[in-house]
């Protein structure tokens, strides 16, 4: 009777962690909204964090120095953004073409602009 208990608990134990596996395999890939049509998103960590949205109609070519580093981005406007690690669009820079879905790595961006 001991081990019928213990098969079952066990049992019991594995269904659990294969529901929890499943459940965690359906989650969708983004922790916030995944960005606006016409905007750039980025993320303060890999697509986890603090979120800021821009549109280049709104900005322009300008740069802006952004309020916290990013490190991630969904670039769903119409233009490449190039994001520096700097601020005032200063140092080393990432390209991002439209369309871009990209998670910088070591890389935090401070500032960024639309290109021209």
């Amino acid at each position: 009777m001991r081990s019928l208990k213990r098969n079952l608990a066990s049992a019991a134990v594995a269904a659990g962690a294969v529901a929890a596996a499943v459940g965690l395999s359906g989650s969708p890939a983004f922790a916030v909204d995944p960005g606006t049509p016409g905007y750039v998103t980025f993320w303060q960590g890999g697509f986890t964090g603090p979120a800021l949205e821009y549109s280049p109609s709104q900005i322009g070519t300008s740069c802006v120095t952004l309020p916290f580093p990013v490190q991630a981005d969904l670039n769903y406007s119409y233009r490449t953004v190039l994001v520096y690690d700097g601020a005032g669009c200063t140092g080393s820079a990432l390209t991002l073409p439209a369309g871009d879905l990209h998670s910088f790595g070591g890389f935090a961006g401070k500032s960024f602009r639309f290109a021209s």
